[in-house]
């Protein structure tokens, strides 16, 4: 193993670690650990490395959908829906629980798990508050489901984008694969927290309250709102006919957020680019360039070969591997670093003459159901859970601890393996 490869290994544990103890800021820490890298000399050709290692549609969609998610936020159509839901499903403690878990998955599906978090967590503890009831499945049930419902689509998590673009699936193709494990998956998450929370479920709900809701001063100009709900529906058809039309995916999105902003708020221009999370967008490039220098290295050549060899030549066993340490590691290192890293691993397999393998859309998938499902290991496994449970902390004076939380979390991961395991045998084998 050559210098070059040491030192891009020690790197890539180094930024790992920084995240799981979060003592340094991840962006900080991964963009410091990038330009080490590239001025150590692992890339013969700096810019080069840039051009080819650094998945730009995945950057591009980022910020595409960034823009747009917030311009349709300050319309009022996400707190909107979720409080109309309340109306139509909140006479019974048990239909309220599961249309807002419903809801919070579907909205994750579409705009990512950060906002829809930063949409429902606040307006959860008015909807519980003002109906004298338990928070916290409310809570929990919206942390899981936020993490369940980004896999259906190729723009509900990070790790779908990175993965739909180095595997060339279209918003379609994916969609049709993941919607019905994701079903599956959020049902069973709903079961168990029934189950767990049964005492808290079981209270009945003051009507008188509900109806007192008002969601009309929500919408402060119709003509914007009702923009913004035929931009929401056009965005999930160019998404969906993305192939048909010959776009890529980062060209929809940026369409998408800019475009909307023509159209809604044009003034906003600098506000809205303030919101969007940069900070994310040059994580994602320091990764890239990480696990970049792992393949350039030859780091991943070493992984990928021991990987085959204890999975004895076997697609099945392979893709249930991938599945499995895909999940416990995201509990601990973020799904966004082990997609990096696991990329590469994969597509050496593609490219490979000698690959044993002919059909790796298992593999692909397995992949994205892992990243997906580990999110929910451990509070700091994804931003959503961590930012959801500070919502709990600064609203509620209540802290989960990690254990705590893990609980719930490891039945609920082990589970959720189990149910996509068996579906990526009867789907693909």
């Amino acid at each position: 193993m050559s210098i070059y490869a040491i030192t891009s290994l020690i790197v890539f544990i180094i930024v790992v670690l920084g995240m799981v103890f979060q003592k340094i800021d991840r962006t900080l820490i991964a963009m410091l650990g990038a330009i080490f890298l590239l001025g150590a000399g692992v890339f013969s050709d700096q810019i080069g490395a840039i051009k080819e290692y650094v998945d730009f549609n995945t950057l591009l969609l980022l910020l595409g959908m960034m823009v747009f998610v917030e311009t349709l936020r300050k319309t009022g159509i996400f707190t909107f829906l979720g409080l109309s839901m309340l109306k139509l499903f909140g006479n019974n403690t048990y239909t309220l629980f599961i249309s807002l878990i419903f809801l919070v998955a579907l909205f994750s599906g579409f705009i990512d798990n950060v906002t829809t978090i930063l949409v429902f967590i606040p307006m959860t503890f008015a909807i519980t508050d003002s109906l004298k009831i338990n928070y916290l499945p409310f809570i929990l049930g919206e942390i899981f489901a936020s993490n369940i419902g980004g896999m259906a689509t190729i723009i509900g998590d990070p790790p779908n984008i990175m993965i739909a673009s180095a595997a060339g699936y279209s918003f379609t193709e994916f969609a049709l694969i993941m919607y019905p494990i994701t079903i599956v998956n959020l049902i069973f998450v709903i079961i168990l927290l029934i189950y767990f929370f049964k005492k808290d479920l079981s209270i009945k709900i003051d009507k008188e309250a509900v109806k007192n809701f008002d969601v009309s001063h929500i919408v402060e100009n119709k003509k914007e709102f009702i923009l913004s709900i035929f931009l929401f529906g056009a965005v999930i058809v160019a998404f969906a006919l993305q192939h048909e039309l010959n776009l890529e995916s980062s060209t929809v999105a940026l369409a998408a957020g800019f475009f909307s902003l023509f159209i809604l708020r044009p003034e906003d221009l600098k506000d809205t680019l303030s919101k969007v999370e940069w900070e994310n967008i040059l994580f994602f490039f320091a990764l890239f360039l990480i696990a970049g220098a792992l393949e350039e290295t030859g780091i991943i050549s070493i992984f990928s070969n021991i990987l085959v060899d204890f999975t004895g030549n076997s697609l099945l066993i392979f893709s249930f591997s991938i599945l499995v340490i895909s999940s416990f590691f995201t509990g601990f290192m973020n799904n966004v670093p082990l997609t990096a890293a696991m990329i590469p691993v994969i597509e050496k397999l593609t490219i490979s003459e000698s690959s044993i393998f002919t059909n790796f859309d298992p593999i692909w998938y397995s992949l994205s159901l892992g990243a997906c499902l580990g999110g929910n290991l451990t509070p700091i496994a994804a931003s959503a859970n961590v930012i959801a449970l500070g919502f709990l902390t600064q609203f509620k004076g209540k802290t989960i601890s990690f254990w705590e939380f893990a609980k719930y979390g490891l039945i609920i991961v082990l589970g959720n393996i189990l149910i996509s395991a068996i579906y990526i045998n009867f789907v693909f084998f």
